[in-house]
Parts: structure tokens; C-alpha cells; sequence
């Protein structure tokens, strides 16, 4: 049995080989229909959802238009791209690129993914988790700069935990404090606020808020130290205090 599943097997690829007849002289055979759909790729989406975005009838031979199911796969929510390839006997492997989720926004059942379009990306957050930062809608402007934040350095979108947009400024809540960037975002201002994070986070130095709306200049906005009590001290004359001012970072960068 071995010997003539392994003959079949090669004459098989043979006979595929022929570029005109061959598969069509193949997809009859029973020996070559889709038994095994392998999906690679899917972190949000689910396998059996892709499986049956690619269409396959019940009599579905790996010998069948590979470009066909591709294009279906196209159609499917969620998949930017897709690649068909078969084994033989009956095996179909799918690898596909899925549409990256850039913001959480709210749906009418609660968060929903959705991509750089404010499109709603059919990820169920239950299943499978989308670390984004949260929006209170979707957007366009507001997800263009997330958009831009993600591709210029993704250490930095990466610690985004809600974003929002205040006229032409827009408010991003990280863990450590609050940054504030004018509309449209701009990659050189992104990895100047970066870049003064960083070493505040090396530094050790706690801060409320990052200003990036000047431009060239990134104003640090450091955390008030607590009052604390203190023997009381005879009175002196008022003093002017001095005005904030901007530090310059290493690298060249200014805050």
C-alpha cells in the first residue's frame, strides 16, 4: 500500500507538471481532494474563520485555481493578504497578513479593533487580546497619528494606554503622564518626545507631562514634590519664581 500511494504521489507530479492538462486531469481524482487546511499567521483571527473564507466546496481538489481562493481570502474582514500553496496528496496551507488593529474604539456592544481607516476589525478581544491604545471614537485624524506613532517608533505607541483629540492637539495617557502633540502628528516630533522619555526613564525622574507642540523644543513637565511639614520659620520677602525652562537632552534633542 505504501509502494502505490508513494507511485500515485509521483505520478501525480508528473502529470501536474504538464502546465495545460495536468491539474485539470488531476482534480477528478479522489486521491487529491482538500482533506487538511493548514492556516498560518492568524494572531487575531480565527483559523476555521479563514478556512471557510476560502470558499472551498465539498468536492475541493488541491489541484483547483489557487488565485481564485486568494482573491476570496481578500474579500474576508480582517485579512490584508493572503498565499495559497498546496501538498500533495490533499493539503492546503494559507498564510495570510492580517489588518493590524491601531486603536480600541468604542462599538455598540464595547471595544471594538480598528484599523488605520477606522474601520471595525471582526477580532474578538475575549479570544484574543489587542494591546492598542483605547479611543473614544474612531477617529480619522486621531488614528492617522497613532497610525504615525506606530510606524516611527513602536517602543513609543507601544507604551500609549488612550489617546484623544482636543481641537488640533492631540492627548496621549502613557503609565508615567500625559503627552500633548499638535495636529497632524510629525514623525521628527515623535522620536524627539521619545528620545526625552527615555532618558527621563534612565534618569529616574518622575514627570507629569510632555509638551511637543513647539517646535524643537519638548517643555518637561516634572511631578510637584508632596508638602511635608516643617517647623515653622520666621517670615522673609517674597520671591519671584524662576520660569520654567527648557533642558537640552543628550543627542542633541531639546526639552
Amino acid at each position: 500500500m505504501r509502494w502505490k500511494r508513494v507511485a500515485a504521489v509521483a505520478a501525480g507530479l508528473g502529470i501536474a507538471s504538464s502546465p495545460f492538462w495536468g491539474p485539470p486531469a488531476l482534480r477528478p481524482l479522489r486521491f487529491f481532494a482538500v482533506r487538511r487546511v493548514e492556516v498560518t499567521g492568524a494572531r487575531y483571527l480565527d483559523p476555521g474563520v479563514v478556512a471557510e473564507g476560502m470558499g472551498l466546496p465539498r468536492s475541493a481538489s488541491i489541484w483547483d485555481d489557487l488565485g481564485a481562493i486568494e482573491r476570496r481570502l481578500h474579500n474576508v474582514a480582517g485579512i490584508r493578504s493572503a498565499k495559497v500553496s498546496r501538498r500533495v496528496p490533499g493539503t492546503l496551507r494559507v498564510v495570510v497578513e492580517e489588518e493590524e488593529p491601531v486603536a480600541l474604539a468604542d462599538g455598540p456592544e464595547g471595544l471594538v479593533a480598528v484599523d488605520a481607516a477606522g474601520e471595525p476589525l471582526p477580532y474578538d478581544l475575549t479570544v484574543a487580546p489587542v494591546d492598542a491604545p483605547i479611543v473614544p471614537r474612531a477617529d480619522t485624524a486621531l488614528l492617522t497619528a497613532l497610525t504615525t506613532m506606530r510606524t516611527t517608533d513602536l517602543g513609543f505607541y507601544a507604551g500609549i494606554t488612550g489617546a484623544t483629540t482636543r481641537g488640533r492637539e492631540v492627548v496621549l495617557e502613557l503609565d508615567s503622564g500625559r503627552v500633548r502633540l499638535d495636529l497632524p502628528v510629525e514623525a521628527g516630533v515623535i522620536r524627539q518626545v521619545a528620545a526625552v522619555q527615555r532618558e527621563l526613564a534612565t534618569s529616574g525622574t518622575a514627570w507629569r507631562e510632555l509638551d511637543g507642540r513647539f517646535r524643537g523644543w519638548v517643555v518637561v513637565r516634572r511631578v510637584r514634590p508632596a508638602a511635608t511639614s516643617a517647623p515653622a520659620a520666621a517670615p522673609s520677602a517674597p520671591r519671584r519664581a524662576a520660569p520654567e525652562r527648557p533642558a537640552r537632552p543628550r543627542g542633541g534633542a531639546r526639552t
